[in-house]
């Protein structure tokens, strides 16, 4: 067989499995189709027409149901010998023939032919006759199956096929599957016969029951010339379209499940499904020789695929207990796993709430990071600042100092002075001298002067700081950006900490009156006059 002959069969083999599978819809449009023609028959009131009808009936029955089939032949044989209808009293004498074969009773099916033989001839149906004479010696010879009596009935059946042919016409529509017979049967020729029956078969409607039985007798002539794949291929032709013509009456079924049991055993289940689907299309009929045929093969089949199937129980139980310790050792794996993942969960929870604690003490790290960082540059400010203040301090003890240094060498200068005068004997004018000499408006400048760059220096923001006190309409201005006024010196000094009225007189060269009512006007003109002097003691504060 050839991968791809193969593959047509794997095919067809789906096919027919699917047409097996919609089996019921065929049947229930063939039993649409005989009940219109029963309500026909019913409804009809011509004897004439009523025979018509029962023909008709009696042609979808006749492989569909053999009971059925019995019933309306006998029907219609009565009606017609009633009427004296001579026709379908011939016709309806085959039909019962037919069905008599069908059951077993070849003898009655013979004698009905017989009796019905001058009908026959004068209806001109002799070659329907001589086809079911054929037919009956045929089932006759299969059902004695031996060596007496079946040659006797083949050869009957084959004289009868021989009459038969020597009255078919080209114009008959099966006529190409009779001459296929005759070269199986008459003059037996494999090559002429399959010819024919290949043209039948493009001639034939594929859902009737003559083309089944052309794609069966196909399927044989192939099964002769020993080619297996065709022969499975026709088979199953023959079962396709003896299910579409709901064929109850069937052998190309039952045949291809035989041929797939007895040639792969792998086949068997679809082998079995096959001929049970056979079996019950045979008890539908009522077909007792074709139930007690399939009978014979049915328990071969079965024995097989209950071996198969205690086989594949067997490898299924090897598989359950390979399959149960593999769900035992996956479980366990599972149950480890589960343990692990509970042990990582929960070191999980552990390592989260660390690192929310390590979140926490980093962020009051860097809490503490830029607390320390604004320390830092608060301290650095606080270190320039000092070192400024510091520096002007420095400046302020220079100006000290050199003050301090001019004064010396003036008291220097006066002793000088003094000691000639007295040695002078000039104690007059020297007294003269001391009551009218005072300390020199230039030198009063300059003290005044280094005092007010000394002190802004130290001090840079004193005067807005000490406008701040005072109602706006009131501040005070300083004279150019280094010098003060009086009144801003005299409140510079008491910044410093001179605070009597007669000291900072005597510092700024000024009587005690001035220097009063100076103090006494700017207080008065504060914001908050009974804590004035102490606040000016507090303005521009820096770390000593």
């Amino acid at each position: 067989m050839t991968a791809m002959a193969a593959v047509d069969d794997d095919v067809s083999l789906a096919r027919l499995d699917t047409v097996i599978a919609h089996r019921d819809d065929y049947v229930a449009a063939k039993q649409r189709q005989i009940d219109f023609l029963q309500q026909r028959l019913l409804a009809e009131r011509d004897a004439g027409r009523r025979l018509e009808v029962l023909e008709d009936l009696y042609n979808e029955y006749h492989v569909f149901r053999l009971d059925s089939a019995t019933a309306i032949a006998r029907r219609g044989l009565s009606l017609a010998r009633e009427l004296g209808h001579s026709r379908f009293t011939a016709l309806f004498s085959i039909h019962m023939a037919e069905i008599l074969a069908i059951g077993g009773m070849y003898t009655e099916a013979v004698s009905c032919l017989d009796e019905a033989a001058p009908l026959i001839a004068a209806e001109n149906l002799q070659m329907r006759a001589s086809l079911t004479y054929f037919n009956i010696y045929t089932y006759w010879a299969e059902y004695c199956h031996d060596d007496t009596y079946a040659p006797r009935y083949r050869a009957q059946a084959v004289e009868c096929l021989r009459r038969a042919m020597t009255m078919a016409e080209p114009s008959d529509p099966f006529y190409d599957f009779y001459m296929g017979e005759k070269y199986v049967y008459v003059e037996p020729d494999s090559r002429l016969a399959r010819k024919h029956y290949q043209q039948a078969l493009r001639e034939l409607d594929e859902s009737s029951r003559a083309y089944a039985m052309a794609a069966n007798a196909l399927a044989g002539n192939y099964r002769m010339e020993g080619d297996s794949v065709r022969y499975e291929q026709y088979l199953i032709r023959a079962a396709l379209s003896d299910l579409k013509s709901c064929t109850m009456e069937n052998a190309a079924l039952q045949n291809l499940a035989l041929y797939l049991f007895r040639t792969d055993y792998s086949n068997t289940e679809r082998a079995l499904r096959y001929i049970n689907h056979s079996m019950d299309d045979a008890r539908f009929y009522n077909n007792r020789l074709r139930i007690l045929e399939i009978s014979d093969v049915l328990p071969e089949i079965t024995a097989a695929y209950q071996e198969q199937v205690h086989s594949q129980n067997r490898e299924l139980r090897r598989y359950s207990v390979f399959i149960s310790l593999l769900l035992l050792s996956v479980l366990s794996l599972a149950w480890y796993v589960y343990r692990q993942n509970r042990k990582i969960a929960s070191r999980r929870e552990e390592l989260a709430a660390t690192n929310e604690r390590l979140s926490q003490l980093n962020d009051e790290l860097a809490a503490g990071n830029r607390e320390h960082t604004l320390l830092n540059t608060q301290l650095n400010d606080l270190n320039t600042r000092l070192v400024d203040t510091n520096s002007k301090r420095e400046t302020l003890a220079t100006v000290y100092i050199d003050l301090c240094a001019r004064f010396i060498e003036k008291l220097s200068k006066y002793q000088t002075l003094v000691r000639r005068k007295i040695k002078a004997n000039q104690a007059a004018d020297l007294l003269s001298t001391m009551t009218s000499s005072r300390l020199s408006e230039d030198d009063a400048n300059t003290f005044l002067h280094r005092f007010d760059k000394a002190f802004l220096d130290l001090y840079p923001t004193f005067v807005d700081e000490l406008n701040a006190l005072l109602k706006p309409e009131y501040r005070l201005q300083p004279k150019s950006r280094h010098s003060l006024s009086t009144e801003l010196r005299t409140f510079a000094l008491i910044r410093l900490g001179v605070k009597n009225t007669s000291d900072i007189a005597g510092l700024l060269f000024l009587s005690n009156q001035t220097i009063y009512n100076c103090r006494s006007i700017v207080r008065s003109h504060a914001i908050n006059r009974d804590t004035f002097d102490v606040d000016v003691t507090t303005l521009c504060q820096v770390i000593a």
